[in-house]
């Protein structure tokens, strides 16, 4: 697809269920999703919900994105071929990082989402802000 089709500067990255209930080693339970049990992919989509990468989450069977930093290496892997191309990458706190947005920067693509304060290598700076309603903090 990447060799007929340019995507859109903006992108998104979020995960999607696809509704298994049968046996298999890597089927998942969320409990906030609408289909409960099945199987999690991680999509890098466009706004209007173009699917452009996506990778099916297999635990500890998938030894390319095991051990730590694992949101961190699935965002990478799914930018592959999209970097320095300027484009700018929505996600929430499970994949966010200081540390994933300063190499994605230096790959030149942008980043916006939330930010968990719990994560060890965030900036002090950055987990004291306080913030009143409807302002918001810039890091880079």
């Amino acid at each position: 697809m990447t060799a007929v089709y340019y995507p859109d500067k903006q992108l998104s990255l979020d995960e999607s269920m696809i509704l298994w209930r049968g046996r298999l080693a890597f089927r998942q339970y969320i409990k906030n999703k609408r289909h409960k049990y099945g199987i999690k992919l991680y999509m890098l989509t466009e706004p209007d919900g173009t699917i452009l990468q996506f990778r099916v989450y297999t635990g500890t069977h998938d030894a390319e994105l095991a051990g730590t930093g694992h949101a961190s290496k699935v965002v990478m892997k799914l930018m592959e071929g999209k970097l320095n191309q300027g484009h700018a990458l929505y996600m929430d706190n499970y994949y966010n990082s200081c540390s994933l947005a300063e190499t994605l920067l230096e790959n030149d693509t942008y980043c916006t989402g939330t930010l968990r304060s719990s994560l060890k290598n965030n900036p002090k700076e950055v987990i004291k802000a306080k913030l009143k309603k409807g302002r918001k903090r810039i890091h880079v």
